[in-house]
């Protein structure tokens, strides 16, 4: 996996998007510039309740501890193709289209060429895709958060790369009066929490960076969430907050 994210890395800085095209392999960098708007428009078209359940909710063992290519690369990559964020459908679809091909009875399988264990499964395409839309809200979270930020505060440069949020556990990196600063955003549930610290303590070694914890609570009287449609996302006050964290 990490020579594959090595080879396909995604990247938005001082206002550019760069990533290598999947078919060409040929590296595109152009400006980063999406109207939150339109964002925000375009979230209250989901139906993500009903495009889950349409899957049933499954959660199969053998897919959910089954090692492949993130979830992440495909959404940052029709980010970076489009300009626009992804549906469910639209994201459970290119991931399918990328990394898996169909086996015999109308099962699934992974292509061989992006394997990243030693030995392939035949599986439901409901199982994975559940899977897929499991993870989906929190990059709808993050890319609104990146998208808002960079509106609103003009004197701060702030970075999403993959590699770096796969590998260093640095969901975004924000650069501001020659200070560096990383952020860390996750849901405020026990699970989550739970994993945070076994990725602080395992996984991560943040002794280089300040971190901030970017933490979406969803209940009163902490919530600090707001609803477009059916996706939640951070509301301004955490945004504020997050500014003034890094500015004072």
């Amino acid at each position: 996996m990490k020579k594959f994210i090595e080879n396909n890395n995604i990247k938005i800085e001082n206002g550019l998007i760069s990533y290598i095209d999947f078919d060409t392999r040929k590296e595109i960098t152009k400006p980063f510039i999406i109207d939150i708007n339109k964002i925000h428009n375009k979230f209250k078209t989901f139906n993500y309740q009903k495009e889950y359940e349409s899957y049933g909710k499954i959660k199969d063992e053998a897919i959910e501890r089954f090692q492949m290519l993130p979830f992440a690369y495909v959404y940052y990559y029709y980010i970076a193709k489009n300009l626009d964020v992804p549906s469910p459908r639209e994201f459970v679809n290119e991931y399918f289209n990328l990394f898996c091909k169909k086996a015999d009875n109308n099962k699934y399988t992974f292509k061989e060429e992006y394997l990243i264990s030693d030995k392939n499964i035949i599986f439901d395409k409901a199982a994975l895709a559940a899977r897929i839309l499991r993870s989906y809200n929190s990059f709808n979270r993050e890319i609104e958060f990146l998208i808002n930020f960079i509106n609103t505060f003009k004197d701060v440069n702030i970075i999403y790369n993959l590699e770096t949020d796969l590998f260093s556990g640095v969901d975004l990196k924000v650069e501001y009066n020659k200070k560096t600063f990383g952020m860390a955003e996750y849901v405020f549930t026990n699970r989550s929490k739970q994993f945070k610290e076994k990725k602080n303590t395992n996984r991560h070694d943040y002794s280089a960076i300040k971190m901030i914890d970017v933490i979406a609570n969803f209940s009163y009287p902490d919530k600090n969430v707001t609803k477009y449609g059916q996706i939640f996302c951070y509301d301004n006050n955490t945004l504020k907050n997050v500014y003034k964290q890094i500015v004072s």
